[in-house]
């Protein structure tokens, strides 16, 4: 095979070229940390270290909607807390008034008292959580219940919408036409116009069984959210409700603590020993929603808690498996590094010696 010079220097600098990119190469691994800086590193690693780290985003995703949800649960759990405080309070106040020793001054005082509570209560209702309302249901952007006030609490209306067809006398509805409240005189067979209500005027519907307030030129029901939940993704096909509506809390057919508190209030106020003593059972059927409530959130934190310790371990171990993949062995790096620059230094002084041969030299 006939050697050129131009075969020569050709081959000489690819030598050359191949040597240095090998040691560019070493260079960037120790300077990085990182055995795989490209795919073409270790194609087949590089493709294992991708699947890791979708991974480890799914890992932080997944806990940042624990967090949320753990917040959620907790800000639900203080104010289920606080409410079932404020009901031992009320159920005390129910205790003491319906004895035959309490006056009616007495009654008054603790009508204030409870009227306090049902407040309190009202605003744990209306609470946020940043800027989420959190008993709302999915309607998270607006208060979930309308402020009432007992003494503007009027007698029930039997429904919402047109005239009954066989009414009793004394019988009341809300025309939808004009929202007034019309009362039926048997003795005459017509309805009576009691005129345009007031505003914060409330009324139980009692073929709807729920309380309608008059509010901003028309009624509306006291419980302004929907029935709905939310639930978050906390892993691979696993989700936890987050939210509470506040249907299930607050007016539970169950346990409905703010008309109880209401209709508390007003027996008190009408020095009415047995209104008081039959609320004492509703009291404690209120109590037993929240109770139950505070089961069902505790029981939710403690899985969260479950969870978001399951995924940190897991996050640690695939951690450790794209280190084990990725990242570099400086000793053995080195090593390599300095082999490669005697190899280097070899080719160069190699390729020094044979370009620098001439047949002059031998004449």
């Amino acid at each position: 095979m006939k050697i050129t010079n131009r075969l020569l220097y050709s081959e000489l600098v690819k030598d050359l070229n191949s040597n240095t990119e090998k040691l560019f190469k070493l260079n960037s691994q120790i300077s990085s940390g990182k055995r795989i800086n490209a795919p073409s590193d270790d194609p087949i690693g590089m493709a294992s270290v991708l699947g890791y780290r979708t991974e480890l985003n799914a890992f932080a995703q997944f806990q940042k909607a624990i967090d949320y949800s753990d917040g959620w649960l907790s800000r639900t759990d203080s104010i289920l807390q606080d409410m079932d405080d404020l009901l031992g309070r009320a159920s005390e106040l129910a205790v003491q008034q319906s004895s035959g020793t309490a006056t009616a001054q007495t009654r008054e005082g603790a009508a204030e008292e409870i009227r306090q509570i049902r407040e309190m209560i009202l605003g744990h209702a209306n609470s946020k959580y940043g800027n989420k309302y959190l008993f709302g249901g999915t309607m998270t952007q607006s208060p979930p219940y309308l402020d009432v006030d007992v003494e503007n609490w009027q007698d029930d209306v039997s429904t919402l919408g047109a005239a009954p067809a066989a009414p009793s006398d004394g019988e009341r509805y809300i025309s939808s036409t004009d929202g007034h409240i019309y009362a039926y005189n048997a003795a005459s067979t017509s309805w009576a116009d009691q005129g345009a209500p007031s505003e914060g005027t409330a009324v139980v519907v009692a073929d709807q069984s729920e309380m309608y307030v008059f509010s901003d030129g028309q009624w509306k029901a006291l419980y302004q959210g929907n029935d709905s939940s939310f639930s978050v993704q906390i892993g691979k096909g696993d989700t936890v409700q987050t939210n509470i509506p506040g249907s299930e809390i607050f007016t539970n057919p169950e346990g409905n603590v703010v008309m109880t508190l209401m209709q508390l209030e007003r027996a008190l106020r009408n020095n009415d020993q047995g209104g008081i003593s039959s609320e004492l059972s509703q009291i404690e059927a209120s109590s037993k929603v929240i109770s139950d409530k505070l089961a069902k959130v505790g029981a939710t934190v403690n899985r969260l808690e479950h969870t978001k310790s399951v995924i940190e371990r897991s996050d640690v171990d695939t951690q450790e498996r794209v280190s084990l993949i990725e990242d570099l062995d400086y000793a053995d790096a080195i090593t390599s590094l300095q082999n490669q620059q005697t190899i280097y230094q070899a080719a160069l002084k190699s390729a020094s010696m044979i370009t620098s041969l001439s047949l002059v030299d031998y004449i």
